[in-house]
Parts: structure tokens; C-alpha cells; sequence
């Protein structure tokens, strides 16, 4: 192992995990903002679209920055950027004004996320071992430990503004100490933003990845949902569909890097692909918590390293663009998601809805084992 490179997983580590704490701070309090502003459902809609066009927005201005700038002072002014815009959306005087500070959070997560997913596949690259699976993993942990810190603080009636700034100060703070700790030399050596217009199996990789993650959101949203509906049980037991879910995310992301070495990312994604698809088509037939839970275990553990395998094959197959082009679908499709189930929900009812999460994830084992989307490259190949 090269010492020195690996002396930069743990502040790249922190900086995932960071991320996904003050995500779940965000989600966590979603009905909250909603009751603030007294938003009908098209409005609310409309403020979580402003998320979606932030990160759209982003990704070219950030990935300018990091070409000149390096990645360093890039994450530092992402932070501090998606900091501001999240503490000043329960300030907001309007809702105009709430829109605007959520489309400022949305830029200021598309170039932090873009830069760690950047680095992270770099240090990769050069450590010639996977590690992306592990960052991923500390992105989820700190969802999760986020989700259980707002549940607690909103059952001890911590207010929105209060719980909102203090999670953005935290970030911001912790963020930029670890930030400063990424090695110099690292960060001094910019990634390749080579402006070719990406190739056929880049954009099947693409399909690919926006796929999984329409899946991971739509998840994410609608599983306790799903088994309350379906199942006509009681909140608490349905929540479980939920926990699982995420608690399979995560075991499957803290094993992902050491499967990808012994197997191959390439095996690794069919087979994960695989395991989901079956996951989705015990959850669409199920018709009791005991058989469901099972299936939700099986989607989190096929999903959860799709994200960090389609990181590192976007990296190897177009350097920081692909992976900037990654970052816009992955969080484009994990963010259309959840509404996107929700119509089909609408249209065609809770069980029928479900059966788009499973063509995706059919359509992700179909491009991983037919097409080879997410196989390792040799240089020339991947050039």
C-alpha cells in the first residue's frame, strides 16, 4: 500500500460522512419546511425540483473550478456554499426566497459530493484497490445517524431553524478541518477534465447509474409506505421495510470494497443487479411482512454498490467529466425517484408502482453482464 496516498482516506472518509449527516438533517425535517411555508403538494414539489436544478447547475461552474483551482478549494467553497444555503432556508422571509436558498444548498452538495466522488476515484486509481465502496458506506452511516438525531431532537421539540443552522455550522466546520488535513500533494494533482464528447459505453454507464439510483431514492421514500399499504399494518412495523432496507445499504457498502477486489467490479455489479431484482420481485408479490422484510433486505444489499462501482467506472472511463456526469444523473435520478413512484403510485396503486424500481434494476444487470458497463479497463481501452 502506498502510505502516504492512504493517509487521505480518512479525511475523504469524514467528508462522505458529513455529507450524508446533513442530508438526513434536511430530509428528516421536509414536513416541517412544508408546514412552514404551508405548502400544497405541487409547492413542495417544486421547492425539492430547485435541489435537483442547484446540482444540475453546479456540476460545469464546479468542475471549472477544481481544473483551476484543485479539488481542495473546491470542496471548501462547495461547503461553505451548501452550509449557507441550508441554514438560510428556515430564515426565509417567502417562499421565493425558501426556493432560492434550496437551489444554493442543491449547488453547493452537487460540487461537494462531485469533488469527493472525484478524489476518492482518483486515490483509487492510483492505490490500485477499491475504496469507494467504503466512502459510500460512511455517506450512508451518517444518513442514518442523521435520521436518528432529527427524530430525536424533533421529539424533544428542537425548532426548525435551530436544528437546520446548528447541523450546517457542524458541517461547515468539521468539513473544512478535514478538507485542510487532505495532503497537499494530493490535492495538488489535478484530475483530467478531458472535454471529448463521452462515449457509447459511458452513456449505457450513465443509464446505468441513474437507474440504480432512481431506485435507491424511490426506496428510500416509499418502503415503510409500501408495507404499511400493502401489508395494513401499524407505523412502527411498517418502518421496518425502511431499516432494513438501510441497514442492508450499509453492511452491503462496507463489504463492497473487499468483493470488488476478490471478484471483480465487473461480477460484483451483475451480481449486485441480480440480488436486487430478485430483491423488488419478492417485495412487488409479497402479501406479509414476513415475506416483504426479506425482499427489502435483498434490495438494499444488491443496491448499495452500484453507486460506488458506477463512480469508479465513470472515473476510468472519462476521468473527473465522467464522473461529474455521474454525480448530475446519480443525484438527478435519486432525487426523481421518489415522485416518480409516487405517480405511478397515483396511476396505477402501491404494488404496481414498485414494478418500475424492478425493470431497472433488470435493465442494470442487463447492461452490466451484456454490455460490461461497470468492468475494469485496461489504460488503452479506457483512454
Amino acid at each position: 500500500m502506498n502510505l502516504p496516498l492512504a493517509a487521505a482516506i480518512r479525511p475523504i472518509w469524514g467528508l462522505f460522512f458529513l455529507n450524508g449527516l446533513l442530508f438526513a438533517s434536511w430530509a428528516v425535517q421536509i414536513p416541517a419546511v412544508q408546514e412552514r411555508y404551508a405548502l400544497n403538494p405541487a409547492q413542495l414539489s417544486g421547492l425539492l425540483f430547485a435541489l435537483v436544478v442547484g446540482n444540475v447547475l453546479a456540476l460545469p461552474p464546479a468542475t471549472a473550478l477544481m481544473r483551476r483551482f484543485g479539488v481542495r478549494a473546491t470542496a471548501l467553497l462547495s461547503l461553505t456554499v451548501m452550509a449557507v444555503g441550508l441554514a438560510s432556508l428556515p430564515l426565509a422571509p417567502s417562499l421565493p426566497v425558501a426556493v432560492l436558498a434550496a437551489l444554493v444548498y442543491g449547488a453547493g452538495f452537487s460540487g461537494v459530493d462531485l469533488s469527493m466522488n472525484a478524489l476518492g476515484t482518483w486515490l483509487e486509481e492510483r492505490l490500485e484497490r477499491p475504496v469507494m465502496s467504503g466512502f459510500h458506506a460512511a455517506f450512508s452511516i451518517g444518513a442514518l445517524l442523521g435520521a436518528l438525531v432529527g427524530a430525536l431532537l424533533l421529539g424533544r421539540g428542537v425548532t426548525l431553524p435551530v436544528h437546520l443552522i446548528a447541523a450546517s455550522a457542524l458541517t461547515l466546520v468539521c468539513g473544512a478541518w478535514l478538507t485542510l488535513r487532505l495532503p497537499s500533494y494530493l490535492t495538488r494533482q489535478e484530475p483530467s477534465t478531458a472535454r471529448s464528447r463521452p462515449g457509447t459505453l459511458l452513456l449505457l454507464l450513465l443509464a446505468a447509474g441513474f437507474g440504480a439510483a432512481l431506485c435507491e431514492g424511490a426506496v428510500g421514500d416509499w418502503a415503510a409506505v409500501y408495507v404499511r399499504g400493502v401489508m395494513d399494518v401499524t407505523p412502527d412495523i411498517a418502518s421496518r421495510g425502511f431499516v432494513i432496507f438501510a441497514l442492508s445499504m450499509v453492511v452491503g457498502r462496507l463489504a463492497g470494497d473487499r468483493l470488488a477486489a476478490r471478484f471483480g467490479r465487473g461480477p460484483l455489479a451483475s451480481a449486485a443487479a441480480l440480488v436486487g431484482s430478485v430483491g423488488f420481485l419478492i417485495v412487488s408479490l409479497s402479501g406479509s411482512v414476513q415475506s416483504v422484510l426479506p425482499g427489502f433486505l435483498l434490495v438494499g444489499l444488491g443496491l448499495s454498490v452500484l453507486a460506488p462501482l458506477g463512480f469508479s467506472a465513470a472515473w476510468q472511463l472519462g476521468q473527473a467529466r465522467g464522473v461529474a456526469l455521474m454525480t448530475a444523473v446519480f443525484y438527478g435520478g435519486f432525487l426523481a425517484g421518489p415522485p416518480l413512484v409516487g405517480l405511478g403510485v397515483h396511476l396505477l396503486g402501491l404494488q404496481a408502482a414498485f414494478t418500475l424500481p424492478l425493470i431497472l434494476t433488470v435493465l442494470c444487470l442487463i447492461l452490466s453482464a451484456g454490455f460490461r458497463v461497470y468492468a475494469e479497463r485496461p489504460a488503452g481501452e479506457a483512454a
